[in-house]
């Protein structure tokens, strides 16, 4: 069983049959990988671990400490 904490925030999606509609937006610590500032703003993959940090004026904060990450192509959809 996994036990999150985050940000919930309402997800508008294009397609709301492929979606919950809500997101649990969670820290991630990606200085570990080399190319993290071309993977900015794009659909990525990452694998990494999850622990709690104690920052000294937010708190605990879960953060996902990435070992690896890697751009995700969308697929293009065919028209016929």
């Amino acid at each position: 069983m996994a036990y999150l904490e985050g940000q919930l925030r309402r997800n508008v999606a294009e397609s709301e049959n492929e979606h919950t509609g809500y997101v649990l937006e969670v820290e991630v610590d990606i200085s570990a990988v080399q190319n993290a500032e071309e993977l900015i703003n794009g659909q990525v993959a990452v694998t990494g671990d999850i622990e709690f940090v104690d920052y000294p004026e937010q708190g605990k904060v879960l953060v996902f400490r990435a070992t690896s990450a890697a751009a995700v192509e969308e697929e293009i959809e065919e028209t016929a």
